[in-house]
């Protein structure tokens, strides 16, 4: 179990969140209400963001949000996209078009 510090203190499974920065990104929703930096994220994307521990940063995180839902909605619902490698450009620091993205990051 990991201890989070914000304005309230709770005690969450590894498994149940990932503190990026200042912010908290949790599968609890209960949390919700406790802290205006507490977001809410499914298991799966929850699980994606573990790999990258550390190396992520408030700004990739919103961009990778974003990119995700451009890219849902610039293509198909049913296209499914490679996070780990989108992940890896972002925090790289590589600026590519959402097009780029389309080409290089769908999943076979």
């Amino acid at each position: 179990m990991s201890k989070v510090n914000f304005t309230f203190n709770i005690t969450l499974d590894d498994s149940e969140f990932i503190q990026v920065e200042d912010h908290l990104f949790t599968t609890r929703a209960s949390l919700l209400k406790q802290e205006h930096k507490v977001d809410l994220i499914g298991p799966g994307c929850l699980t994606i963001l573990k790999k990258f521990e550390g190396q992520l940063t408030m700004a990739v995180v919103n961009e990778w949000l974003l990119l995700s839902k451009a890219l849902d909605q610039t293509c198909s619902f049913h296209s499914k996209w490679d996070d780990r490698k989108i992940l890896e450009e972002l925090i790289a620091g590589h600026e590519h078009p959402v097009s780029w993205y389309v080409q290089n990051c769908q999943v076979a």
